[in-house]
């Protein structure tokens, strides 16, 4: 879950300038956040797991109609988890006829592409790569 996901469950208003009214900001209790440490800890290790997509990312799965699916994601979060293990941190993650790639990191996928982008074969800036 992202931070633009919390803020809107919570329905919060975020003031770009900073300054608001005291009646702008939530009240302490409003939000419907665990109240319990060990709840927290729960949820906090629950999204540690998941796969977090970039704007760009998104923008890109979206406009290149690629194919996104819950299995999809867990043979991602497979790859990724691979190469967490071998200390990368930016990687070439293959799935079929689509490539992304991710901060392994921040477990985000920072890219994607299917086949037809995949013309000139040249990927920079990556110290690794993973066919899942």
């Amino acid at each position: 879950m992202s931070i633009q996901d919390l803020y809107r469950a919570g329905n919060f208003s975020i003031n770009p300038s900073g300054v608001g009214s005291i009646g702008d900001r939530p009240s302490i209790g409003s939000t419907k956040a665990p109240t319990n440490p060990d709840e927290f800890q729960k949820v906090l290790r629950q999204e540690e797991g998941k796969i977090s997509m970039s704007q760009h990312a998104e923008t890109r799965i979206r406009s290149r109609e690629i194919p996104w699916s819950a299995a999809m994601e867990k043979r991602v979060m497979g790859g990724i988890e691979a190469l967490e293990a071998k200390g990368s941190r930016e990687a070439l993650i293959l799935a079929d006829d689509v490539a992304f790639i991710a901060n392994i990191r921040s477990k985000t996928i920072v890219t994607a592409m299917d086949r037809t982008q995949l013309k000139e074969r040249v990927f920079t800036n990556i110290d690794s790569a993973v066919l899942v």
